[in-house]
């Protein structure tokens, strides 16, 4: 069973739910490692799942913590998004958190509430914000034309583009709801660049996406493009 304290929408955070403990408890011994595994779904929503090993058996459970920057807090406290998790489970389960901003994640043994709980000392990970670009190029705007759309994926924690990396066109409809389906997977370039040509058949909307990352990256999109074709 996962508590979520707080969403990155709302970037609340809450202190109830824990379970209770005495006030002098000793600090729990820290989680032996962690895992982070960056998440995109078909409507472009990113998320990361966190799992760990090595938990501290007298722990009541562990505190998974997102922060933007690189530096763990001593304690989850100030933390933008955090999940309590009772043992015996070892994952978090999707944490949303915004594109493009690099994260800190940490994952905190816990025992009680009382007056407070008492952590043990942070294991982290910093994760790099990755950057997507839009542009796109048409001759024309009638059915059976070519768009040519291009891309530019870069580190915001390096300020450098990445080479050679994977990255999706996304297309849907312009409907409420509407379905969304990969139309080209290309692979960037020595600058950071991927291109694609497209038919237009009818207004669509387009986003590029990485999903398939490198270590120390988070999975990121463009906003949505329409493409207008003239009727």
């Amino acid at each position: 069973m996962r508590l979520v304290y707080a969403t990155v929408a709302a970037l609340a955070l809450v202190t109830t739910g824990l379970a209770a403990a005495p006030a002098e408890a000793a600090a729990p011994a820290p989680v032996s490692s962690i895992s982070v595994t960056p998440l995109i779904d078909n409507q472009g929503t990113v998320s990361l799942n966190v799992s760990w090993t090595g938990a501290d058996p007298s722990a009541d459970g562990v505190v998974v913590c997102l922060k933007r920057g690189t530096a763990a807090p001593s304690t989850p406290d100030t933390c933008e998004s955090r999940v309590a998790v009772a043992k015996p489970s070892t994952s978090s389960g999707p944490i949303t958190f915004y594109p493009a901003k690099t994260y800190v994640v940490a994952v905190y043994d816990y025992i009680g509430t009382t007056p407070e709980p008492t952590y043990s000392t942070p294991v982290s990970q910093v994760r790099h914000g990755m950057k997507l670009s839009f542009s796109y190029k048409c001759p024309s705007y009638t059915a059976g034309s070519q768009c040519t759309i291009t891309t530019l994926l870069k580190d915001v924690y390096k300020g450098a583009p990445v080479a050679h990396r994977s990255v999706q066109l996304w297309t849907a409809g312009t409907q409420k709801n509407a379905h969304w389906s990969q139309l080209a997977r290309k692979t960037t370039d020595g600058t950071g660049h991927a291109r694609t040509k497209i038919t237009l058949d009818k207004t669509k909307l387009y986003q590029w996406r990485y999903v398939t990352v490198g270590a120390h990256e988070l999975t990121t999109y463009t906003a949505r493009y329409s493409i207008t074709v003239a009727s």
